[in-house]
């Protein structure tokens, strides 16, 4: 089997090009170029590209976009396959996604994993990192603007729950492989998810939630498509706010769609407040966007106490994994019980009255912040060089800053491929290309800010 690896952009290129020569019998001069990562995403290993061919005496192209399993796997049945036939049976529906191209490459040899390509179409994300209501497209924009690109999502959050799933053959998510379409198959799912990561530590409130779900699980009213990870970071809009497609059909299954709007209002919550940021004019609140559901839908939101505590378990669960993940790389946490203690076990202990797991911890935003960010570059030229963020403003220097608020060790290669959209900043650092020694998420989050940066000066 080809041995993995993702650092030679160049070299995955050249492998495609006899791929994409087997799936278009007709095209000739066939390129790929232009391959990067996307601004942020851990689940999938994801790249955008564009391929350039021939055809009937015509130059033709078109941007793409390539996706295999992550290198560093978050959850222990990551299914390929599925995902695909989601957005292959959704084209047409009238829920906006991209169109996958061909079918699932099944064979390792190619590549090394199975992968497939679909279609990007244009426009962008509010990102994940750093937080979208501190930074990127949903920070710059207009109030109104905010509310449109927020309703927008819930409207594509309401036409999957109206779906008629049957008619679209989505049944086989009925019974996905680890878990049901039920209640007790998402619990069932999460519980033996959270063993597989945690093998036998202690995990006390994530425990505690498990139990309580079980104690008070219901049946559900109705069964809708549940998108599974329905964010505004998953959402792509145009330049007006307009949804252009949404995305991510990693985790989708047939289920109670309060599931969904619970998810879409805790993901909004860990995107702001859960980090101590502001969440910004124009943002609807949770009370304004249940009720534009319930209007929507003709539908009640029931059972939302439940669906609130299994949003941040649902996430909790793959994040341990990757805290373990960067433990495991030897980097250094800040809180050395960020595993039992993080927003999504202090929202839990919060929802069921149970005592905190630890100190909440007092973020700032960086725009009020004045601290340094070390850079150790090993390599053919090894140096030290740091970035001063002072206010929001960004100036780099040689040499060591005094009194760092995080360190990282990388090779100047890695550096110059984040410069050039190569390596994603957050790919790096979950792949152990940066040892980070300080606070991980801090240090991610300016990281992501001085590459963008130096990209703009270029």
């Amino acid at each position: 089997m080809v041995s993995r690896s993702r650092a030679n952009l160049e070299e995955l290129q050249h492998k495609l090009v006899p791929w994409f020569q087997s799936r278009m019998p007709g095209a000739g001069d066939i390129a790929v170029s232009n391959m990067k990562p996307p601004e942020a995403g851990f689940v999938a290993e994801t790249f955008m590209f564009r391929l350039d061919w021939t055809e009937a005496g015509q130059r033709k192209s078109q941007e793409m976009v390539f996706r295999r399993p992550p290198l560093l796997p978050v959850f222990p049945d990551y299914d390929l396959r599925r995902q695909f036939l989601v957005m292959q049976r959704l084209n047409g529906t009238g829920i906006p996604v991209p169109k996958v191209l061909w079918r699932v490459e099944q064979d390792e040899s190619i590549l090394g994993t199975p992968f497939y390509i679909m279609e990007r179409l244009p426009g962008t994300t509010p990102p994940d990192f750093p937080l979208y209501h501190s930074a990127g497209s949903y920070f710059d924009a207009t109030p109104q603007k905010r509310a449109k690109m927020w309703w927008g999502a819930l409207e594509g959050i309401v036409k999957c729950h109206q779906l008629d799933w049957k008619k679209a053959r989505l049944d086989f998510l009925g019974l996905p492989r680890g878990g049901t379409s039920t209640i007790d198959g998402l619990l069932d799912y999460f519980e033996s998810m959270l063993r597989w990561v945690v093998k036998d530590d202690p995990q006390p409130v994530l425990d505690y939630a498990l139990k309580w779900l079980r104690q008070n699980r219901y049946v559900p009213e109705r069964i809708t498509l549940c998108w599974g990870d329905c964010r505004l970071p998953n959402t792509l809009y145009n330049a007006d706010g307009d949804v252009v497609a949404l995305l991510d059909w990693d985790f989708t299954y047939l289920g109670d769609p309060i599931c969904d709007l619970a998810w879409f209002l805790f993901l909004d919550w860990h995107s702001s407040e859960a980090y101590g940021v502001p969440r910004l004019e124009g943002t609807p609140g949770q009370e304004e966007t249940i009720r534009r559901y319930e209007d929507l839908t003709g539908w009640k939101a029931e059972h939302l106490l439940f669906n609130q505590v299994l949003a941040p378990l649902r996430l909790a669960v793959p994040l341990v994994r990757v805290y373990k993940n960067i433990r495991s790389m030897g980097a250094t946490l800040l809180a050395e019980d960020a595993e039992l203690n993080n927003p999504m076990t202090q929202r839990i202990a919060s929802l069921l009255n149970l005592p905190a797991p630890g100190r909440k911890k007092e973020v700032s935003k960086i725009e009020d912040m004045k601290v340094a960010l070390q850079f150790h570059f090993t390599g053919a030229a090894p140096r030290d060089w740091y970035a001063l963020f002072d206010h929001g403003r960004i100036a780099t220097r040689d040499g060591q800053a005094d009194g760092p608020v995080s360190t990282l060790r990388l090779s100047g290669a890695d550096f110059k491929a984040m410069q050039r959209g190569e390596l994603g900043p957050t790919d790096a650092i979950l792949m152990g290309k940066i040892r980070i020694e300080g606070d991980v998420t801090l240090a991610g989050d300016l990281l992501e800010r001085l590459i963008a940066s130096l990209g703009s000066k270029k």
